[in-house]
């Protein structure tokens, strides 16, 4: 994401000035080529730079961990690609991804949390997706669908700002400006056909990279069981302990983990059977299956949710004449009794908080283009006492609402009476979403980093005796969260802690944290919560200052 950003500033300044000069719509199109293949091709140099990654010579790799070469060595013997380079990242927070510029030139990184928390046949998997990205050669086949939507908006942009540059008071020049503005908008909307087409395609090639998993371990299980504590942090195997040692034993020899700071779990969810776990997994996937904030996340997101690749892999296991480990034939029932027949009543509620103030604005705007020009005779008695009195204090009065509307949002979304909460309880509640927030209190030990290995990120990754959880940090200026990541996290991380914050969930499980106290007595604030007051604060002043314009000149 950081890098997308970097990308993105140092192409909207390269665009401004292209504005500014009048360039031509070919020198534009042409600039954003180069800046796709420039991306394209310096990217890898970028990530390696950015994220503490370990490489490891690949017969060190196959030495250490022998279950996973396996999988790299029958892709390399099947596919005849070369060996991919791979690479550790010293990091709690169980992920792995892929880079590089084609299937010859791979490298594939995975961390710690990876290693302490699969079992062995899950790790296999999780390197076995990424190798179907590899094998599929997404690197190249993402860039360029991604490409189209960004020259579609190329095209968008250049027709907007240059319709500004045609002469009005020319025919020709204002009819030239209209075709613009025509052109502007169509191929905006084309830009975002097919920006939601790009996603729809990447989340296809996650599919088809999870079905390449199932073929090389031929047992999707392994990925299902995987994905549940990647993407909802409860662990579920019973044998945890005796694979948290075969780890260590592993890692002391290349160097990259120290056994002293091993932390022992013990799945409270886990009952003899596993089913209680279970009962949870299918309480946790209810919500990426019923809750409509779900479906907004899934039109929008990358990577589909972890409910449905979960489903897509049970139907793959009849092609082995496998039992689906997980099903989600409760996950209805769990549904019902947590959240009734229909939870679209809760999602328009959220949705309406949310955007608020912005709806107070645009009821503003429209009523006062009513109040100017009619409409259809309704608004008589408005448009003939309509002064420029009027209006200013129309509008004195409207920035007071928006002022309150942003203090109703914050505390909605801000909720108060804080409880202690544990991460399993909170991951299997349906109702949460990014606006109706649990306000918690929860105790684990630091394990990693939000975003892995990344340097600048400001974000953390927690454990308690029942799963882990993402805590988002965001205080929401960037040069408070640079600080916060480059001063403070690496200090947090590995210790005990205490989190009071607002579990949300949009769409994968997060607190953002309100106070972070640590074993040693230092204790860290957030104030994002408070720095919403501040839009508040500016519209009453807004308002005010209307008001006594108002009141001076009339």
């Amino acid at each position: 994401m950081a890098l997308i950003a970097l990308f993105g500033l140092i192409y909207a300044i390269v665009f401004a000035i292209g504005i500014w000069y009048n360039w031509s719509l070919w020198l534009m199109i042409g600039i954003t080529l180069f800046f796709i293949f420039l991306q394209y091709l310096i990217s890898p140099f970028i990530i390696n730079w950015i994220y503490r990654i370990e490489w490891i010579p690949y017969d060190q790799f196959r030495a250490q961990f022998p279950h996973l070469a396996e999988a790299v060595d029958k892709v390399i013997a099947v596919r005849g690609i070369k060996t991919p380079r791979m690479g550790i990242i010293r990091d709690g927070n169980p992920n792995a991804f892929t880079f590089g510029w084609t299937k010859n030139t791979a490298r594939i990184v995975i961390t710690t949390g990876i290693l302490n928390y699969l079992n062995e046949e899950e790790q296999k998997a999780v390197v076995s997706h990424e190798l179907g990205h590899v094998v599929h050669n997404d690197f190249i086949l993402m860039t360029l669908v991604f490409a189209i939507p960004l020259l579609l908006l190329t095209i968008a942009r250049w027709a907007f700002y240059s319709s500004r540059w045609s002469r009005a008071s020319d025919k020709e020049g204002a009819a030239i400006g209209l075709a613009l503005i025509a052109i502007a908008v169509l191929s905006y909307i084309a830009y975002f056909i097919s920006y939601l087409i790009s996603l729809i395609i990447s989340r296809i090639r996650e599919y088809y990279a999870d079905e390449h998993a199932g073929e090389l371990t031929e047992n999707p299980n392994t990925l299902s069981t995987a994905l549940v504590k990647i993407a909802y942090g409860l662990l579920i195997d019973a044998q945890y302990e005796e694979k948290q040692k075969s780890t260590v034993r592993a890692l002391r020899g290349i160097g990259i983990f120290d056994p002293r700071s091993a932390v022992s779990f013990a799945a409270a969810s886990m009952s003899g059977s596993g089913k209680y776990s279970k009962d949870a997994i299918q309480a946790a996937a209810s919500w990426d299956l019923f809750n409509p904030w779900a479906k907004y996340y899934q039109m929008f997101s990358t990577h589909p949710l972890p409910a449905k690749r979960i489903m897509r892999l049970n139907n793959q296991c009849e092609l082995y004449g496998l039992k689906p480990e997980l099903d989600f034939s409760k996950a209805k029932q769990i549904k019902k009794e947590q959240a009734g027949k229909t939870m679209m009543d809760e999602f328009l509620v959220d949705v309406t908080v949310k955007f608020l103030p912005l709806l107070i604005f645009i009821a503003l705007g429209a009523m006062t283009v009513l109040w100017i020009f009619g409409a259809a005779g309704m608004l008589d008695i408005l448009v003939n006492t309509l002064t420029l009195s009027n209006l200013l204090l129309f509008w004195a009065a409207g920035f007071y609402l928006i002022g309150f509307g942003s203090l109703i949002k914050t505390k909605f979304i801000y909720k108060s009476g804080f409880e202690p909460k544990n991460v399993l309880e909170l991951v299997t509640n349906i109702k949460v979403s990014p606006i109706r927030t649990i306000p918690t209190f929860i105790e684990g030990r630091v394990v990693g980093r939000g975003m892995p290995g990344y340097y600048f990120g400001e974000d953390l990754y927690l454990q308690d005796n029942t799963g882990l959880m993402y805590i988002d940090y965001r205080f929401g200026l960037g040069i408070v969260d640079f600080f916060f990541a480059i001063a403070r996290v690496k200090k947090i991380v590995g210790q005990r802690v205490r989190i009071k914050g607002w579990y949300r969930r949009g769409p994968s499980p997060y607190i953002q944290v309100d106070t972070i106290e640590t074993e040693t007595g230092k204790r860290f604030r957030n104030y994002a919560k408070h720095f919403t007051y501040f839009w508040a604060i500016l519209a009453f002043i807004i308002g005010l200052v209307l008001f006594y314009f108002w009141y001076t000149t009339f």
